[in-house]
């Protein structure tokens, strides 16, 4: 009796938050199974765990282009380049001469006229060069030396007439006439336009020496050659003169007969120190050869 009143009057009892609490068992989470996960995504979970493994591709990469920024393209050679400009222009300008040589229909390097006259002295100085060089070997050391500082002084004597020839006629143009539309250097090139021929004519008869193709035969197609250079040669230089914008009332004639004489003049005096050196020069070689067989 005591007791089921005690057990009754407990009941009644009212329950504090405590013993609620207490009351309260939590669950056991570890007898609890968790269903197995994929392996992938258990990849992808340690690796968002333990953040994004560092990779070495981007590095190189980064490496690569700076190596690349650091070490600039190569450069074309400015003077090569210059050269080739300029020899592409040379030949045009050797075209345009050949399909129309009394018009001059475009500006032109100032310094295509000393080319071509160059190219024609060098292509002739070589092909007397050939043809003597066997003859000439076949000489003692000092006589072959001696024959070859006379044909150098040979070769600048005509380099010299050429140039005396042009500035002769420009001197006459720009100055009696009064057309100064030209410099110097302007004037040998259109001066060379009209006589471009004989750089052909030039070259051609150092190739056939070169190939061996000279002989009794072809003798009078390259004297025919080097007669017609010769012949453009002068006539270029009268073309200008009548051809000249005259700015004054001097009469052309009268300025071809002055561009006659002066030329005389000039050819006296080249001729009389020049070839007083070049046959002082060949003197001396028939000397030493005399005494090279003792007479």
């Amino acid at each position: 009796m005591p007791s089921s009143l005690t057990s009754s009057s407990a009941q009644n009892q009212p329950v504090t938050p405590q013993q609620a609490q207490s009351q309260v068992t939590p669950p056991d989470n570890s007898q609890q199974q968790v269903p197995p996960q994929p392996a992938s995504t258990q990849t992808q979970s340690q690796q968002t765990a333990q953040g994004p493994a560092p990779t070495a591709q981007p590095y190189q990469q980064a490496d690569q282009t700076q190596q690349q920024a650091q070490t600039p393209p190569e450069e074309p050679n400015p003077t090569v380049e210059a050269t080739k400009k300029y020899a592409g222009s040379y030949w045009r300008y050797l075209v345009d001469s050949i399909k129309h040589p009394a018009t001059v229909t475009r500006p032109y390097h100032q310094y295509f006229g000393l080319t071509s006259l160059a190219i024609t002295i060098v292509s002739l100085a070589l092909t007397i060069a050939l043809m003597t060089g066997s003859a000439v070997s076949s000489l003692p050391g000092a006589i072959a030396s001696n024959v070859l500082i006379t044909f150098l002084k040979l070769v600048f004597l005509v380099a010299v007439l050429m140039i005396a020839v042009v500035a002769v006629y420009y001197l006459v143009v720009n100055g009696m006439l009064g057309d100064r539309r030209r410099s110097f250097l302007t004037f040998t090139t259109e001066y060379a336009f009209h006589c471009n021929w004989m750089v052909f004519f030039s070259v051609f008869t150092l190739l056939m020496q070169m190939l061996g193709m000279i002989n009794i035969g072809s003798i009078f197609l390259i004297w025919l050659l080097l007669s017609l250079g010769s012949g453009l040669f002068v006539i270029s230089g009268t073309y200008m003169l009548f051809t000249a914008q005259s700015t004054n009332r001097f009469d052309k004639i009268y300025a071809y007969l002055i561009v006659g004489i002066l030329l005389v003049i000039v050819f006296l005096i080249i001729m009389t120190f020049g070839l007083s050196s070049i046959l002082g020069g060949i003197g001396q070689g028939i000397n030493d050869f005399g005494r090279s067989f003792n007479f």
